[in-house]
């Protein structure tokens, strides 16, 4: 009886003995596996939506910036389109305004005859009654006197009292005489022609320099008006 009590108590033991070592190496381990696997699970389930989300961010502020480009592109394109309209406008007001192969006469009180001749001719922007000519030839005749002539790269006629202003390589030939200069103001109402800048006056015998002289254009005598000394050279 002893004995047989000893073995139940013996088995006893190695049952407990077994079941903790079965509990504690197999049971553990398992759920230790098994809730790994749903963690696995459920990070595979949460990291591509959260990358879904990423990637859609990047998509979305791709798209964004693409059309902000475009935009700027199409606001650059508006722009230069504008700017080229108004460059094509501004070559038509200039196409429009401009007249080839001009000409007037003019007669003064004392019978004098004007005649004032350009290329190109535009109409003044600020006034009006001015006309802007280019490639430009004058003449001044009379049945008494000799022939005044004057050429120049520029000039402003004015409508209104036939006075001209010519500029840029001018040159004014009578008689003997030639004037070189870089602007000449001629004033009918007065018969006069005012040479200033760089004048040089040449003749046969002579070649005199001075900063600004008046033609009379009835008796062609010229009066020197600068204070600078005059240079004359004889030939």
């Amino acid at each position: 009886m002893k004995s047989l009590l000893q073995i139940v108590l013996f088995l006893l033991i190695i049952l407990i003995i077994g079941g903790i070592y079965y509990m504690y190496f197999y049971s553990g381990p398992l759920n230790y596996e098994t809730q790994l696997n749903v963690s696995s699970s459920e990070s595979a389930k949460v990291l591509p939506k959260n990358k879904a989300k990423k990637d859609n961010y990047i998509v979305e502020q791709e798209i964004t910036s693409d059309i902000k480009n475009k935009n700027d592109i199409n606001e650059n394109s508006k722009e230069k389109k504008n700017t080229i309209n108004e460059k094509v406008l501004i070559d038509e007001k200039s196409i429009t305004n401009l007249t080839k192969e001009i000409e007037y006469v003019t007669t003064s009180s004392k019978g004098d005859i004007f005649k004032i001749s350009a290329e190109y001719g535009t109409t003044n922007i600020k006034n009006s009654d001015i006309l802007d000519l280019e490639i430009v030839k004058g003449l001044i005749s009379s049945k008494e006197r000799s022939e005044i002539n004057v050429s120049s790269e520029k000039a402003k006629y004015n409508y209104d009292n036939q006075d001209s202003k010519f500029y840029k390589n001018v040159i004014i030939k009578y008689d003997d005489k030639t004037i070189t200069c870089e602007n000449l103001d001629l004033i009918l109402s007065d018969n006069i022609a005012v040479a200033y800048n760089n004048v040089i006056v040449k003749d046969e015998k002579s070649i005199m320099k001075a900063q600004m002289i008046t033609l009379d254009t009835i008796s062609k005598i010229i009066t020197i008006n600068s204070q600078d000394k005059i240079k004359i050279f004889t030939k």
